[in-house]
């Protein structure tokens, strides 16, 4: 594929058009997409489009010379519209547009990507309308609204009255919109692999090539808007020869259709959603082939078996598909079945051809009809949607506005309102209790998470304990990630129980909360505060990174820039949050409440101590090897540990160890986080030495360590780069030469009493600017920005 193109900067919308005959119109794709773009590439608006006009078999230069000739007649500026359109060339030998297509979409790098036929254009204003409305909405699909360019409005998808924004497939209909027409979000089909190998289209097909993807969509789980509102993508109606009318044998017809019973992805989805793909199928596409052929001479030899064959397949695959046909398709479809040759089949063409008004709409039984894919009922529906619009159309002109407006309102009286959402027993989660402490001085606070209300919140939605976060392995396997968030019965107990729009702020604690704080709508924004980096969270597990990684980064990449603000909790895991996704990110540490004590004199022997998890693989057993082995060799030491019993079977096996030790190493059952500061405060020493067997590990810079802080300890750590560039900025300690038992014991041997002493010291001149009270504020600061810049655009709206 060879390209000839004019110079444009990146792009916020890439549209694809292919062109298999220089009598196409295609100039008037060009034109309607980029009406009013400067040579810069943008929109009034802001929106920047490229046009890649796909030349299949043609040259790109006669193509070309074409289009700038038919503009040039027009009264267009050539030279500027140039900038923005670049021709490729693409010559498989196949008579198929998924071909041209494909090579157009996967050679886009812009945030959207839109087809479009060359018989076809935009509507005035539709791309810049689009994007405004996917940017808003979050679309990964923006379903445009179909006119033909006689005026003709094309009612698909049928969806709910009044209903237009995140769709459902079964409930809004949306099998039935196989042209993935509008807008497409390019990274979604990067995440769902449809930008891999030949492209998103289904390669060789005649006609269809666009079943699979446009129902990859609807089935994924990823949100589904349409432009109902938004100016229209104006279908072509006056070429003769236009492609898609043509026709073609049934096996051709049909088998794009025929493919998706072999698509281990379609047979895995959810009985009502096989359903509603088959019932569109047969009514759509399989009977409609048959309805046009109503004489026997239509039919080629065994093009009858290939169509009873099919047909019998899609009912296996959803065996009640047939209830929601009207008689006159009940008719057609039992002649399929059964007709003993194509007289008979065309016989029953022709008897469907004479169907009365009643057959066409009525289903054979009466329960029948109220089934969701039954003619009447959708006809009810069409017809009740259409009353809404009008009526909605009156009231806004009623109130003198011209369109949609901007709903909810603003902050409402008396303090903002601020929801702290975390998945977690909140009343025991110490990093969310700093956040509900510092913001309620100055906000309303609610909190929503596993277990009873914190202290100090105004309400408390407390979620169920059954109700726990899991993902199901069958979406993240299909790379229907969306539909995996939101299956989880925690988010959708939430979901459920908190309204909308019920918060100014949402404070979303790690990762998979922000999804679903950006749901709730809050008013002002969504704060994001990432406890890890999650994308990374089990680098040491080949199979989570493998699956659920992906996922984690589609978390980030996707919600994170929608964020008002984010804070995560050490420098370097800032920085790669900022890198990876383009978010600014600052940083709270997970400071402890500062506590006035003064530090105690050294003992001897020496104390050192470690708070926090027994977990396996922070590899605990390295501290009471090394401070075993410095007691045994040099001036006397002791090490105790508290411990929480996560991993009992570890827990014995340390408590085994020390008991054999010889009495240097004391393992304790861990104390109140509220009793831990005296707890500490009787040691000299605290010591953290954290292995770098990932990403996290290695840039950890946990609570523990404050905590000795504020104990007002010295402190021994391994060169963990956040925990050691903290000591050693502070004065705080010693950072040992590496993470083995070795260089642990070197450096508890060079630890004496004078030196931990100054330690000591330092740790109480550090104590309050390492406090919560310093670093917490800046959780105060970001809620009040978003708070502020919410107000002052409401001030300027």
């Amino acid at each position: 594929m060879s390209a000839v193109t004019g110079g444009l900067p990146g792009v916020d919308v890439d549209v694809v058009v292919a062109v298999h005959d220089l009598a196409r119109p295609v100039h008037r794709v060009v034109r309607s997409a980029l009406e009013g773009v400067d040579l810069r590439g943008v929109l009034p608006g802001g929106h920047r489009v490229r046009v890649s006009v796909v030349c299949h078999g043609l040259p790109a230069a006669a193509v070309r010379r074409r289009v700038e000739a038919a503009l040039a007649d027009g009264g267009d500026e050539t030279e500027e519209l140039a900038a923005h359109v670049r021709y490729l060339e693409h010559d498989d030998g196949v008579a198929s547009p998924a071909g041209p297509f494909n090579a157009g979409l996967l050679a886009a790098d812009g945030r959207y990507v839109s087809i479009i036929g060359s018989d076809d254009r935009y509507a005035p204003g539709a791309l810049d309308a689009w994007v405004r409305l996917a940017d808003e909405l979050g679309s990964a699909w923006l379903m445009a609204r179909l006119e033909t360019e006689d005026g003709q409005h094309i009612p698909t998808p049928r969806t709910r009255p009044g209903r237009s924004r995140d769709l459902d497939l079964v409930a809004d209909r949306l099998a039935y919109r196989t042209a993935p027409l509008g807008l497409l979000r390019r990274q979604t089909l990067a995440d769902l692999g449809l930008l891999e190998g030949d492209g998103p289209l289904t390669p060789g097909l005649a006609t269809g090539e666009d079943v699979e993807l446009s129902l990859r969509l609807v089935t994924s789980g990823e949100r589904i808007d349409h432009a109902r509102e938004a100016p229209a993508y104006l279908i072509g109606t006056r070429g003769e020869d236009r492609t898609t009318a043509v026709r073609r044998p049934v096996a051709d017809e049909l088998a794009a259709h025929a493919r998706l019973l072999d698509l281990r992805w379609v047979r895995a989805l959810p009985e009502p959603a096989r359903q509603a793909i088959v019932v569109k199928t047969l009514r759509i596409h399989v009977l409609a082939a048959v309805r046009r052929r109503p004489e026997p001479w239509d039919w080629a030899p065994g093009e009858a078996a290939f169509v009873r064959q099919l047909t019998r397949d899609l009912l296996a695959m959803a065996p009640d598909a047939a209830r929601g046909l009207h008689r006159a398709d009940t008719d057609l479809l039992e002649a399929v079945l059964t007709a003993a040759d194509t007289d008979a089949l065309a016989a029953a063409s022709a008897r469907r051809a004479a169907a009365s008004r009643w057959d066409i709409l009525l289903a054979p039984g009466l329960a029948a009809n109220l089934d969701p894919e039954a003619t009447l009922r959708t006809h009810a529906g069409a017809a009740a949607g259409a009353t809404l619009e009008r009526v909605q159309t009156r009231l806004r002109e009623r109130a003198g506005a011209p369109g949609r407006q901007a709903a909810g309102p603003g902050l409402h009286g008396g303090r903002p309102r601020v929801l702290v959402l975390s998945f977690s027993p909140i009343a025991r989660d110490a990093r969310v209790l700093k956040q509900v402490r510092h913001l309620a001085a100055e906000f309303d606070i609610v909190t929503c998470g596993y277990g009873p209300a914190p202290e100090g919140v105004s309400a408390h939605v407390q979620v169920p304990d059954a109700a726990q976060n899991a993902l199901d392995g069958r979406p993240i396997t299909l790379r229907a990630y969306r539909a995996a968030y939101l299956a989880q019965a925690g988010v959708r107990w939430v979901l459920g129980h908190v309204a909308r729009g019920s918060a100014d702020v949402v404070v979303a604690n790690d990762l998979d909360a922000v999804p679903l704080a950006l749901r709730l709508a809050p008013r002002a924004g969504v704060h994001a505060d990432l406890h890890e980096f999650f994308p990374l969270l089990h680098e040491e597990d080949a199979a989570w990174m493998r699956r659920i990684s992906p996922y984690q980064d589609w978390l980030a990449r996707t919600f994170l820039p929608r964020c008002a603000s984010v804070t995560t909790v050490s420098e370097r895991i800032a920085q790669e949050y900022a890198a990876r996704y383009g978010v600014e990110v600052g940083v709270v540490t997970n400071a402890s409440p500062y506590a006035a004590r003064s530090p105690r004199p050294v003992g001897s022997p020496l104390r050192l101590v470690h708070s926090g998890a027994c977990l396996r693989n922070r590899q605990l057993h390295v501290m009471t090897e090394a401070v075993e082995a410095a007691a045994a060799g040099g001036p006397p030491v002791t090490l105790d540990l508290y411990l929480t019993s996560n991993d009992p079977g570890y827990l014995a096996a340390l408590r085994e160890r020390a008991l054999a030790g010889g009495g240097a190493v004391r393992v304790h059952d861990a104390v109140p986080y509220a009793e831990l500061g005296e707890v500490l405060a009787g040691h000299d020493v605290g010591m953290h030495v954290l292995p770098p067997t990932s990403f996290n590990n290695t840039n950890a810079l946990p609570n523990k360590v404050f905590d000795y802080v504020q104990a007002r300890l010295g402190l021994l750590v391994g060169p963990s780069p956040e925990m050691a560039r903290l000591v050693r900025e502070h004065g705080l300690g010693v950072v040992a030469d590496g993470f083995d038992a070795g260089s642990v014991a070197a450096a508890v041997a060079g630890l004496d009493a004078r030196a931990v002493e100054g330690f000591k010291d330092a740790s109480d001149r550090a104590a309050r600017e390492l406090s919560d009270a310093r670093q917490s504020t800046r959780w105060v600061e970001a809620v009040r920005a978003v708070v502020a810049q919410h107000q002052e655009g409401e001030r300027r709206g």
